[in-house]
């Protein structure tokens, strides 16, 4: 019989899940999820949420370093794990959303100056962690020999998601940084590319599970959520490949023509994550009616799809000025904050208890 669980320093490290990172991408994108709207609370909301979630990300990286160096075997276990080896690119992917928020707010913390190299430099180490981790990823997955279709869920996105959202902060910078443009341009587009290939061939794979096998265990019913991910965050590049193009003439491209296929795009892609919160709803409202839906680390899958689907509301709003779109904005809002609210009063339950750091698997 197995000893219980006994939180420890050292079992903390031992089996420190790299889902945890979740939870810094859940947070770090709510000051970019409502800034949209023309409140005075914006600013000192986001500068909260933008404190908490830099506090946390130091606070995970500690055990997440050094169960590396400490415990090794661990990191192989979840490595080849065909769900928890996913999570590993959140960290990285928490980087470039830190660019994100200080590009968004370049001076709550410090001079703009600062705020676009401190960008600049997250982005950098962002990225190379992205590509870093996804490569060993796939080297595990590709050789692992016990992967079932019961294995497939939505988790499986991250990756793809991971290589999206570079280029949402390095269209930007590319603004910002002339000098480097050809870097950012480069390594943003291929980026888009690799990251959209990557979403078709994993979404087929997922999406066929889904048709063919029996719903994933309740402890990650949230990840179907992360479905909303890639399509929204798509909208918002074709967004920033908008801006980027009408203000600096870069790769011979057109900004007129340019404006309009990244209009049409953008709503395009907004739809089809809206239509895909509606299915989540559905599938968690059956989980919920027919199944269970008993709180896990997972919950934070609920948050930052959310968030992804307000920053696309938003850009979908200001590129077309539809007011049936800022509507949708709203309500994204409103549920992100909702959903962020739970998932975060949970999780500080399990963390008082010590439960929610036992070993997932």
């Amino acid at each position: 019989m197995e000893a219980p669980f006994k939180l420890t320093p050292r079992s903390l490290t031992e089996h420190f899940s790299p889902a945890w990172f979740a939870a810094v991408m859940g947070t770090a994108v709510i000051p970019l999820a409502i800034s949209f709207m023309k409140n005075t609370l914006i600013i000192p909301l986001s500068f909260i949420f933008i404190t908490f979630s830099f506090i946390i990300f130091c606070l995970f990286l500690i055990p997440w370093i050094a169960k590396f160096f400490l415990y090794p075997s661990n990191v192989r276990k979840d490595l080849n794990h065909p769900i928890a080896s996913n999570f590993f690119p959140t960290m990285p992917i928490a980087l470039i959303l830190f660019s994100l928020d200080l590009l968004k707010f370049p001076t709550l913390f410090f001079s703009k100056e600062l705020s676009l190299k401190i960008a600049y430099f997250c982005w950098l180490v962002g990225s190379a962690g992205i590509y870093f981790l996804g490569f060993i990823i796939l080297v595990y997955i590709f050789r692992h020999n016990e992967i079932k279709l019961q294995h497939a869920n939505f988790g499986w996105y991250i990756p793809p998601v991971s290589k999206l959202i570079i280029p949402i902060a390095g269209y930007e910078l590319a603004g910002h940084f002339p000098e480097q443009a050809d870097l950012l341009l480069t390594v943003s587009t291929a980026s888009f590319g690799i990251g959209f290939f990557l979403f078709l061939f994993v979404g087929a794979a997922v999406y066929h599970r889904y048709i063919y096998h029996e719903l994933p265990m309740s402890r990650f019913a949230a990840t179907f959520f992360i479905g909303i991910a890639p399509s929204a965050i798509i909208s918002v590049i074709l967004f920033k490949m908008m801006h980027l193009f009408n203000s600096h003439h870069l790769m011979g491209i057109d900004s007129t023509t340019m404006a309009t296929l990244c209009t049409f795009g953008i709503i395009f892609t907004w739809g089809f994550a809206v239509w895909w919160f509606v299915m989540a709803i559905f599938v968690i409202l059956y989980y919920l009616r027919k199944i269970e839906l008993p709180y896990a680390l997972s919950w934070w899958a609920f948050t930052f799809p959310s968030g992804a689907l307000c920053v696309s509301s938003g850009v979908a709003w200001k590129a077309s000025q539809i007011g049936l779109i800022y509507n949708v904005y709203l309500f994204a809002v409103a549920f992100l904050l909702l959903v962020w609210t739970v998932v975060f009063l949970q999780t500080m339950k399990g963390v008082l208890s010590g439960n929610i750091f036992a070993p997932a698997h």
